[in-house]
């Protein structure tokens, strides 16, 4: 899928735990959101932040071991199922191969995992004795997709995949760590009319005001009548009730679909307008941030009007 933007170019435990139903894939294939979860044993959360630059996640979790001996914490991170949409689709590259997790900025061992399955089975034996990595991509020969066997009589192909992380950390007695983890993510995004009502439905879910977003746009770019609109979603099943806080930096070079005006999601105290920062008070398992954007040639003229 490319994106269609006519005023640019382009727009061992804890592995187990990973999503491990073959049943379910996420309902937009055109974006992929990465489950973060922890197990924390004697280990006590005190924070939690995230932090949206473009499309850059930080995630900073700090811990307070308060025991007399060291504890451990462990992590993963998985990916729904996913499968292939066609040559052209956007997120070509779903491995997010550029995760990195850290503790009080040193770097931490990740361990990875990539599997296949079609009909519900396993199929991630079969791909590799073919030569053929779990998750499909146009690097596929297509000689190698036609001898692979069939299964319950049929053709193996457009299998679904994942992909899965799990790492852990050693807290000190009576010691605070930060846990950091960064990772590039992939929205969903569309281009929308600014008066449309799939963009009034967006704001709404987002517990946001249609009215007051629009007013705002009107102001920025009068001659505009389409946005970018982008959700990230951050699903976080470790968390109940916590307050996390939540930042959008406003991207200082270019990046794909526009340059960020607005952001919103249900809870936050934070400012429309991007750059935002605030909490999202009690946050319980997910999180889903909206930001709008002002397509570049709106945006400069956003800033001629303001200078």
């Amino acid at each position: 899928m490319t994106w269609m933007v006519g005023r640019q170019a382009s727009l061992a435990f804890i592995l187990a735990a990973c999503f491990s139903s073959t049943g379910l894939a996420y309902e937009f294939e055109n974006g992929v959101p990465l489950t973060l979860g922890f197990q924390l044993g004697e280990t006590r959360l005190q924070d939690v932040r995230i932090r949206l630059n473009g499309h850059e996640v930080e995630l900073a979790i700090s811990l307070h071991n308060p025991s007399d001996q060291p504890q451990y914490a462990g992590f993963y991170a998985a990916t729904p199922l996913f499968g292939y949409l066609g040559e052209g689709e956007e997120y070509a590259d779903k491995s997010f191969r550029e995760l990195k997790a850290f503790q009080d900025g040193q770097p931490l061992p990740l361990r990875s995992a990539q599997r296949a399955y079609f009909l519900g089975q396993d199929i991630t034996p079969i791909l590799r004795k073919a030569g053929i990595g779990p998750l499909y991509s146009n690097e596929i020969h297509w000689k190698r997709l036609e001898k692979l066997p069939l299964l319950h009589n049929r053709r193996i192909d457009n299998w679904q995949s994942q992909a899965t992380f799990g790492w852990s950390a050693r807290l000190a007695p009576k010691s605070t760590a930060i846990e950091t983890i960064r990772y590039s993510a992939l929205p969903k995004f569309a281009l929308e009319m600014i008066d449309s009502d799939s963009l009034t439905r967006l704001v709404q879910q987002h517990c946001g005001s249609p009215e007051k977003l629009r007013e705002a746009l009107h102001r920025a770019a009068p001659q505009e009548t389409q946005v970018f609109s982008e959700v990230f979603e951050f699903p976080l099943p470790s968390l109940a009730l916590q307050d996390t806080r939540v930042t959008i930096e406003k991207p200082t070079g270019k990046v794909p679909g526009g340059r960020a005006f607005a952001a919103l999601a249900c809870g936050f105290d934070g400012a429309m307008a991007v750059p935002s920062d605030g909490t999202i008070r009690s946050a319980t398992y997910a999180i889903s941030v909206l930001v709008v954007s002002l397509l570049y040639g709106a945006q400069e003229e956003a800033d001629a009007r303001r200078d």
